[in-house]
């Protein structure tokens, strides 16, 4: 059974990606949580029932402590992701990091170094790749049933809800302290376009 602890227990890491793994998997286990937000670490306790030293209210507390499980779910906040990242490699944990790695260009090319000098896995969360549509078309075209493609038209359709309350007054209505829209929103479809 694989050990995973989330670091970031907020919609991608306690929501998706830890559901997911309650849910869906015979095969892993989330066994610790790392999150400031009571209410958050508490439901991650109820569902998973991770243990009270298993506990931590900060990725700082959590990475004070030798490597206790076998990788972890690293979903804190876009501009919270490299430090981390870097104290998590050097104790030896394989990552699933939430998209975009770094808002910052060189931290991305760092984070690449530094898993491939302390030998872990880095996997970023591009999850458009998964869904039944885009597997769907990516078989088709590697198949060559549709002929050669030479362009690809793809739109990122953002609704007026989402956008109004993620971008304008949510967590991404400033490039200046958070990551910009076209790296926030578009690093799915950026990796789509390269993927397919």
């Amino acid at each position: 059974m694989l050990r995973i602890g989330v670091v970031g227990a907020g919609n991608r890491g306690k929501d998706v990606y830890a559901n997911f793994i309650l849910k869906n998997s015979d095969e892993a286990e989330i066994v610790a949580v790392a999150e400031p937000n009571p209410i958050k670490r508490d439901q991650m306790i109820k569902a998973h029932g991770i243990l009270p030293e298993y506990v931590f209210n900060s990725w700082e507390d959590f990475l004070e402590k030798d490597k206790l499980c076998d990788a972890i779910i690293l979903a804190t906040g876009d501009d919270m992701h490299f430090e981390p990242m870097e104290l998590a490699m050097k104790k030896g944990y394989d990552i699933l990091l939430e998209k975009p790695m770094s808002n910052r260009v060189e931290e991305c090319i760092d984070i690449v170094k530094m898993a491939e000098k302390y030998g872990v896995k880095v996997m970023v969360c591009h999850v458009l790749r998964y869904t039944p549509f885009f597997s769907k078309l990516k078989e088709l075209i590697d198949s060559g049933i549709i002929g050669e493609v030479v362009d690809i038209q793809h739109n990122e359709n953002i609704g007026n809800f989402h956008f109004a309350h993620s971008f304008v007054r949510g967590n991404w209505r400033n490039s200046n302290e958070t990551s910009p829209l076209i790296l926030q929103k578009s690093c799915h479809d950026l990796d789509i376009l390269s993927w397919l």
